[in-house]
């Protein structure tokens, strides 16, 4: 029988508490520990049906809700709201949930899943704690392209003097939204998230999913993209650290697949070996798609690898 427990830390940006979720099935043998990191606007909760697979396969899983996400965030009116610098709290936030679990379970090998936002805070984390993990999966990720990372102090002082209401991360929504229906063909304004349909009602059904980003958290998210991209954060991962790149073919975040090939690229010239799945007909939600099996089963693959 699988458990669920939710947990409270303190967080690096005090005073908040960090809301977390662990996943184990105490009828299977713990073969390693899985930590998530959710995505953008939304909250760890969505990742039960995958932690709940995850756990009856022999892993134990745990993730957090960032910063201004989930139940972290201190009401409703708090989703999308964040300081400052918050994209290096939500990392340490990470760590600290890893320090609790490995305290749990110091013997079992330990990996890293980290989707869309999350793929991005799993690459910096990864850079940062690699000596602590036995691979990392990055999902539905982006890659930055060279000339583009010279725009990163620019960004930083734009950010600086913009308010932090939410015209920037509204607008930011809406032109993906419209960009994407176009590209996809598809007359849903929530299109790029997934083709399932059934996948984007609960989307739209979920409280803690789909709020607006303030423009801070815009700026964040940004900053984050720009950190993940850059050529040191592969480099500073030892060569034979195991590395999964997933994503749907169709997903605009990763550019239809050419982003995500140009993230593995980078990983490939800092000498590391990673595998690159794309899912033709899936789109930026892969774990929620109608062919999720696959994706569950293909992710199974890499941990056990990972785990042997």
């Amino acid at each position: 029988m699988i458990k669920v427990t939710n947990a409270y830390y303190p967080s690096d940006n005090q005073p908040n508490r960090v809301h977390a979720m662990i996943w184990a099935d105490d009828a299977v043998t713990p073969v390693g520990v899985v930590q998530l990191a959710h995505g953008v606007c939304e909250h760890v909760g969505r990742y039960d049906a995958f932690a709940r697979f995850l756990a009856e396969n022999g892993f134990i899983v745990c993730g957090n809700d960032h910063l201004g996400h989930g139940k972290t965030a201190v009401s409703i009116g708090d989703l999308g709201w964040v300081e400052p610098g918050d994209h290096v709290s939500m990392v340490r936030d990470m760590h600290t949930l890893y320090t609790i679990m490995h305290k749990r379970c110091p013997d079992l090998p330990y990996i890293i899943f980290g989707h869309s936002m999350g793929s991005l805070l799993a690459r910096v984390y990864a850079a940062h704690f690699a000596k602590d993990l036995a691979g990392a999966v990055f999902c539905g990720t982006l890659q930055i392209p060279g000339p583009a990372l010279l725009l990163d102090e620019p960004i930083k002082r734009l950010m600086e003097h913009m308010p932090p209401a939410v015209e920037f991360g509204d607008f930011a929504n809406r032109l993906m939204n419209k960009t994407t229906k176009a590209a996809l063909k598809d007359d849903d304004d929530l299109a790029w998230i997934s083709a399932s349909r059934d996948n984007l009602a609960a989307y739209r059904a979920d409280e803690l999913t789909g709020f607006p980003m303030s423009n801070v958290l815009a700026g964040e998210l940004a900053a984050l993209a720009v950190k993940a991209s850059l050529p040191a954060t592969a480099d500073a991962l030892p060569r034979d650290f195991p590395v999964l790149f997933i994503s749907g073919g169709k997903d605009p975040v990763g550019m239809f697949g050419a982003g995500v090939m140009a993230a593995a690229d980078r990983y490939t010239a800092a000498g590391l070996d990673p595998e690159v799945l794309l899912y033709p007909g899936d789109r930026h939600e892969i774990l929620n798609e109608d062919d999720r099996e696959k994706v569950y089963a293909d992710v199974l693959t890499f941990l056990k690898r990972c785990v042997a």
